[in-house]
Order: C-alpha cells, then structure tokens, then sequence
C-alpha cells in the first residue's frame, strides 16, 4: 500500500474540529481527564470526518453543532469496539500505544467501553432517530464479525465475509448516515452505504495483510493471527491453500496475500463505479478519495 496521503492534507481542519468536541463530550460524561484526554487523543477519527464531510453540513451554525455532535457519537460507538477488541485480543498495544486494556485492566476497559458505546447511543437516538435502527444493524453486523473472527468462520466460504461484518459494517454506516443528514434521495442513500462498505472491508483486509507483513505495533510477532488461530482473510485463505503447499506456509501466505491485494482492488474499483452513479456529487474532500486510485489505496493503507 502507498504510505502517501494526499487526501489527509484536506481533512486537518475538520480532524482537529472532531478531536476537540470528543473530548468536551467525554468529559461530560464525567471521565477522568487522564481518560478523556487519552481517548480523544487517540486514533485518526476517519469515520467521523467522514461522516462530518458526507453530511455537508449548513454554514449556519446550529445544523454545524449538530453534525458535529453525530460526528463524535460515531466515534465514541467506533473506540467502544475497539476497546472492547483490544480486551478480547488480549492486545496491550495498539499501534505502539499502551490499550485501554493495558491501562485500566479488562473490567475497567470494558466498563469504559459500555459508556462510550451507550453515550454514542443516546446521542444518535436524540439527535437523528430515523438512524437508530441502522445503527443497531450494524453493530449486531459487527459483534457477529468479531464472534467469528475468534471462534469460527461464518457458514459461508467467503474468505471477506468476516472483515465486511467486523469493519465495512461500521463505515458503511457512516456514509449512510452522512447521506441521511445531507438528505440524499434514498437511491443515493443505498449507492453511499455500499460504497462505504466496500472502502470499511478494504481498509480491514488491508489490516489483515499488514498482520503477516510487517509489526504492526501491538507488541506480538508479525503473523499473529495465524499463530492464534484467529479467522482473519489471510488466515482462511491460507487454510484453503494448505492442500496446495502442505510443507510450504511462506508459499501459502503469499498466494493469500496476493488474492487479498486483488479482493482490495475490486471493492476500490466498485466504489469508484458506484460514486459515478450518485444523483449528486460527492463532497470535493471525499470525491478524490473514492475516484482516485492512489488516494483510495493511501486511506485504506492508513492503518496507523
């Protein structure tokens, strides 16, 4: 994956106005500073801005508040789940960072968790209620994706069904809501949420080969997954090509990789063919994204 980019440089602003209103938001909830700051700190935020960007919200700033404050409730369901991963992965870092995990223990992190996610809740159910219902899709969409990625495959043999449930559930969310906000025609509505399908899974499977390529900064051996016997894209495809290299693992993880690189291709293709067919164009900062191929490869390589 190319480590440029270029769309980043046109999302700061919009970044840093999402940082700022997490952490105001999470200290009304009454966490700690050390944990409020920590967890607003953290991550890249890249569901919200691009939910923040989609939504196109009026200049007037009342509707500005509003999305801002959607923004960050995606966000807060988004560091649930990885709270909660990080817990259930046994992992004490994340990109080189210490977990909440390794920080507060298991009960507190998972504590910590239940208020982000219930938080996220509230202010969606209050503020875009028509949306509820798919949020709660795609959150039952992410607990299975997560269920099966550490007890057993789905029924299906799709070797991508898995990464589909555990992160295209969640980004396809996103840019559904950001539609609904901007009140896109229910065609558009559709067309965005599987695009952003199609971008949340390629950004997991992109994950999933930096798992067997290189340290990912979770403090574990490259190829953890496997060693874990985790039901990641590369682990199932690696099972599958066993029979073709039983005494050869290097050979079978390389033909996985190279299909994983290919099912990445296709979705950044599907996508772009998808924003073609929108009633109304894409926001200029998430239309070089979906129509650029190497802005599209540099998001979903942004694993940091």
């Amino acid at each position: 994956m190319s480590s440029d980019l270029s769309y980043d440089s046109r999302w700061g602003e919009v970044r840093e106005e999402v940082r700022l209103s997490l952490q105001s938001r999470l200290r009304e909830l009454g966490l700690p500073e050390e944990v409020y700051s920590r967890i607003s700190r953290s991550g890249r935020l890249n569901r919200a801005v691009l939910f923040l960007m989609l939504a196109n919200p009026d200049t007037e700033k009342r509707k500005r508040r509003i999305a801002v404050d959607l923004a960050v409730a995606l966000e807060m369901i988004h560091k649930a789940s990885v709270i909660r991963d990080d817990v259930e992965d046994a992992d004490f870092l994340r990109r080189g960072f210490p977990t909440e995990r390794a920080v507060m223990g298991a009960p507190g992190a998972l504590a910590l968790s239940d208020v982000l996610l219930t938080g996220g809740l509230a202010v969606i159910q209050r503020l875009e209620p028509a949306a509820i219902k798919r949020v709660l899709n795609a959150l039952v969409n992410m607990s299975r994706g997560q269920f099966c990625d550490l007890q057993g495959p789905l029924a299906s043999e799709d070797p991508f069904g898995i990464a589909e449930l555990k992160t295209g559930s969640l980004v396809a969310l996103v840019f559904w809501m950001g539609a609904l906000h901007a009140n896109r025609s229910r065609r558009d509505r559709r067309l965005l949420h599987t695009m952003g399908m199609h971008l949340g899974t390629a950004f997991q499977l992109a994950n999933d080969i930096n798992n067997v390529t290189r340290n990912e900064g979770r403090g574990k051996l490259p190829g953890s997954d496997l060693a874990e016997h985790r039901n990641s894209a590369i682990a199932l495809l690696v099972d599958r090509h066993a029979g073709e290299f039983p005494d050869a693992l290097e050979s079978s993880i390389h033909l996985a990789v190279e299909r994983t690189y290919l099912e990445i291709a296709r979705r950044l293709r599907e996508a772009k063919r998808l924003s073609l067919l929108l009633k109304y164009p894409l926001p200029e900062g998430i239309r070089l994204l979906v129509s650029d191929e190497k802005t599209a490869r540099s998001f979903v390589g942004d694993q940091q």
